[in-house]
């Protein structure tokens, strides 16, 4: 279909449905006042938090800050994509779907790509049956059982065995008509460097299907039986398997994520095997120790909390401050599992059994724990040197936490387990802070103190952008006169800047703003900012000066913050000795002026 088909088949959905049905078919919801209410299926609660308003179309939980409208809803419930929810929302309201019409190249595409799914769940079928069912798995099947694994669990994630022949895949395959393109392409062969054929990529090793958010096989991970290495090998890139998208075990895992909350990141794939063997099945794979923001996004779509347990030894510590480092960045609530006697989880499991690793994970510990941790475990603090690396380790840490009451009680413990001052660690702290930024703030002289103004926008500007963004959804002729008043740099709310440019946008090419397919556009955390603010009732009589005073308290705000970095400069500036604090503060008072002028208009 056409792209205008498309949109206008969207928003026949989205306005025919009636959105608290097709979400109660998930949650039980009750009528409140206006909206209805029931407990967020996204995170555990036991007081109702998630709202739903009928003559909007959005939903929002003011626990877990998820939110959107019923395509946005059923994406996340059913973990799939945009499209799949768009054929499942016109199934359950009985709407056929209109066809679109594809390029040679769509089709050609497509084609490719389900071969490479066929072939995968072929080669899935075809190790299990070789380690179940032949006299090739038995050692496999016998190093297997050694470690726990059960026949149910072999069936279970479909474990098979790669037979030690160097083409017994590639012959049976191509005997039953798959292609040795398709072969090389999914990675299951290799093709031979006289270029006379191809031979098996994966030989005498355990198989692991590595399945996609779907539970379509993707790739493959395969583990020798004895000494030979590699150790592991994994598929080779390809149209479907790219490993910073895909988490093993996620297919089965996610749901039980969903339902506490909380998800564990391991690293091997009998990490996970085992953990879901013991009844603990909100773990995945992360596929090795390379975590990628991808994966960091698929969890943070369905759990609050993400803990990390990988192995103890050096290569893990390692990637477990990488991993953490990246989900920081997110603004993710993320803890570390400390495994004793340096075991990794499959290990550990199997050893003490399930309610041992369940008492690892309640005792977790954080971000900045851990680092603290690893930096007195790594280094030899018992004399001077040794002091003086620690604390430069962790400065940094320290220097990046926006929790003034954890900065603090880490100084003090830091400080009595060095026997030294806390002011010189805090100086410390001052000194990163001030020298990071020096470079790129070179001529606004940001400091500690000013940081935490223009990072944290006030509740008077959240409040007016919100606002805004709800007038101009209720009515659009008030669209031109914002943009006419209003520039997109006063904006201070990331997710509500991306919202405005948005409408402005839409408006300007002439589009309908009342339509639904705009918001289609937006980021999952713009979308969530987007129904909290639809869920808003706001009273107002005239509608332009609800939209000057909006501006003008943004505008109010902004000076202030300004007002605030120019004072604060011209202090550091002074104590450095340098004149220039006094061109700091006159401009410090000319923007004072302009805050006393806005305050009589």
């Amino acid at each position: 279909m056409k792209d205008a088909v498309y949109d206008e088949f969207i928003d026949r959905l989205r306005s025919e449905c009636d959105i608290v049905s097709i979400l109660s078919e998930y949650v039980p919801l009750k009528k409140k006042g206006k909206n209805y209410w029931g407990c967020c299926p996204f995170h555990h609660e036991n007081t109702p938090s998630f709202s739903v308003t009928t003559d909007k179309g959005f939903f929002y939980c003011f626990g877990c800050q998820s939110g959107g409208n019923v395509f946005n809803f059923l994406m996340k419930i059913e973990n799939i994509s945009f499209f799949d929810a768009v054929k499942i929302l016109a199934r359950k309201m009985n709407i056929p779907l209109p066809q679109k019409e594809k390029t040679e190249q769509e089709l050609i595409r497509e084609r490719e790509i389900n071969k490479l799914y066929r072939a995968n769940e072929m080669a899935r079928d075809f190790f299990y049956a070789c380690l179940t069912k032949t006299a090739y798995g038995k050692q496999a099947k016998e190093y297997l059982q050694g470690r726990g694994i059960t026949n149910e669990i072999i069936e279970s994630f479909k474990i098979g065995f790669a037979p030690p022949a160097w083409d017994k895949l590639g012959q049976a395959f191509l005997g039953r008509g798959v292609e040795q393109g398709t072969l090389l392409k999914s990675g299951l062969a290799v093709e031979r460097s006289s270029g006379d054929g191809v031979y098996d990529r994966f030989r005498n090793r355990i198989m692991f299907p590595i399945c996609d958010a779907r539970g379509r096989v993707a790739g493959f991970g395969g583990r020798v039986v004895d000494d030979s290495q590699p150790k592991y090998l994994n598929s080779p890139e390809t149209p479907v398997f790219n490993k910073r998208n895909i988490l093993f075990g996620f297919d089965t895992a996610h749901k039980f994520i969903k339902e506490c909350g909380q998800a564990i990141v391991v690293e091997g794939y009998m990490d996970v095997i085992t953990a879901h063997a013991f009844g603990i099945k909100n773990v995945v794979g992360s596929l090795g120790t390379a975590f990628s923001p991808e994966q960091a996004k698929m969890l943070l779509r369905n759990a609050e909390e993400i803990l990390f347990a990988y192995d103890s030894d050096a290569a893990g510590q390692n990637a477990t401050l990488r991993a953490l480092s990246i989900l920081r960045n997110m603004g993710a609530n993320i803890r570390v599992i400390l495994i004793p006697d340096g075991k990794d989880p499959d290990e550990f499991i199997r050893k003490h059994g399930a309610e041992e690793f369940k008492v690892l994970i309640k005792e977790a510990i954080d971000f900045l724990d851990y680092q603290i941790k690893q930096a007195f475990e790594s280094i030899d603090h018992s004399n001077l040197e040794g002091k003086v690396a620690i604390v430069s380790k962790i400065v940094p840490v320290l220097a990046e936490a926006n929790n003034a009451v954890e900065v603090n009680a880490h100084i003090a413990r830091v400080s009595q387990s060095l026997a030294i001052d806390e002011s010189a660690i805090r100086s410390e702290v001052r000194k990163f802070l001030f020298n990071s930024k020096k470079d790129k703030n070179v001529n606004v002289g940001k400091n500690i103190s000013n940081l935490v103004v223009v990072n944290t926008p006030s509740i008077a500007t959240e409040q007016a952008e919100r606002h805004l963004i709800r007038l101009m959804c209720e009515d659009k002729s008030l669209i031109s006169y914002i943009q006419t008043n209003l520039s997109i740099e006063e904006i201070q709310g990331e997710h509500r800047c991306e919202i405005i440019k948005l409408i402005f946008n839409e408006y300007n090419m002439g589009k309908d703003t009342a339509d639904i397919t705009w918001t289609m556009l937006l980021s999952e955390a713009a979308n969530a900012e987007l129904s909290r603010i639809m869920l808003i009732d706001i009273q107002y009589d005239d509608s332009i000066k609800m939209v000057d005073d909006c501006i003008k308290s943004m505008r109010l705000t902004q000076l202030k913050v300004l007002y605030e970095q120019h004072r604060l400069r011209a202090d550091e500036l002074e104590r450095m000795g340098d004149s220039r604090f006094l061109q700091e503060l006159a401009e410090s008072q000319r923007i004072n002026n302009e805050i006393n002028k806005l305050h009589y208009l």
